[in-house]
């Protein structure tokens, strides 16, 4: 397994409160990583245009804020398309993680931050860790939001798994606590119709054990490297229980592979992982499998 670093985080941040709900979550990673920090803007049309001066105070602010917090920060304004020169700079300063918002409509660039995240999901090979778009109270302006209970939903799948070496990290530096879930998602209506009651028992039976033993085996892994985890195995639709327990247990983190459509109960991991963004209230890290990614074509 190759080594999981985090050394340069990049944040992007468009002049708005609802963007900067990034930050408190940052002032607490950057340290225990000791990851130097690119705070990056971008502008809209000339550089001269007011606006952009506007935008170039502001980065240049917060940079000089987390400076004072012993954090190590860059300031960054580039001119383009938003999402483009997000995965342009990312690429370019090849940092370990992308944090942003996931929307929100206001600040000096006026990014629509829905759109702008998507476009960033769906290209990056970089993992990217969102936080919900909220406007925060003046108090949080230099707060910290520390990560203490990790979830990492699992479907059976090598490529399911991309995001496990991260939260293995993040537990490591953090001390959070580390849960592992696996939810058997019923067969589909076509399969079910073919089904009689006793014969439908046995079938969720039959995965929900091979669930268990899927879980076992990666507690097991764990307890090797040190971590200790605890696992759970439940039936229904993945999204939806994935954010439900997440909820119950008072999960500070999600962390799931972006897709994938293979394991024991054939999730669609891109449509699962983009449910539970929108559905979840708290931060979602989302990695994409090493195996997905396709080198671009040479010019």
């Amino acid at each position: 397994m190759a080594e999981i670093r985090l050394q340069q985080i990049l944040v992007p941040l468009d002049g708005s409160l609802e963007a900067e709900c990034v930050l408190p979550y940052l002032r607490d990673l950057a340290p225990k990583f000791n990851a130097k920090v690119h705070v990056l803007a971008v502008g809209i049309g000339q550089r001269t245009r007011r606006v952009n001066r506007l935008l170039e105070d502001y980065i240049a602010k917060i940079a000089q804020e987390l400076r004072q917090q012993d954090i190590k920060a860059e300031a960054a304004v580039v001119y383009g398309t938003t999402a483009d020169m997000i995965l342009e700079f990312a690429q370019n300063q090849k940092v370990d993680l992308i944090l942003m918002a996931t929307h929100g409509l206001s600040g000096v660039s006026r990014w629509w931050l829905g759109s702008v995240t998507e476009k960033v999901v769906s290209a990056s090979p970089t993992p990217i860790m969102l936080v919900q778009a909220t406007r925060p109270e003046r108090h949080e302006t230099t707060s910290k939001k520390s990560i203490e209970r990790i979830l990492v939903p699992l479907d059976g799948s090598e490529l399911g798994q991309a995001a496990l070496p991260y939260a293995e990290m993040l537990t490591l530096k953090t001390g959070a606590a580390l849960d592992l879930l696996h939810v058997v998602a019923p067969p589909g209506a076509i399969e079910a119709s073919l089904l009689t009651g006793p014969d439908w028992v046995k079938l969720i039976q039959v995965l929900q054990k091979a669930g268990e033993d899927y879980l076992k085996e990666m507690v097991r892994q764990l307890s090797e490297r040190g971590i200790k985890a605890t696992y759970e195995v439940v039936t229904g639709e993945p999204a939806d229980k994935i954010v439900q327990y997440a909820e119950a247990k008072r999960v500070s983190l999600i962390a799931m592979s972006t897709h994938g459509r293979t394991g024991l109960a054939r999730w669609v991991m891109g449509s699962v992982a983009d449910k539970v963004v929108h559905g979840a209230s708290m931060p979602v890290w989302l990695v994409r499998s090493s195996k997905m990614l396709t080198p671009k074509a040479r010019s």
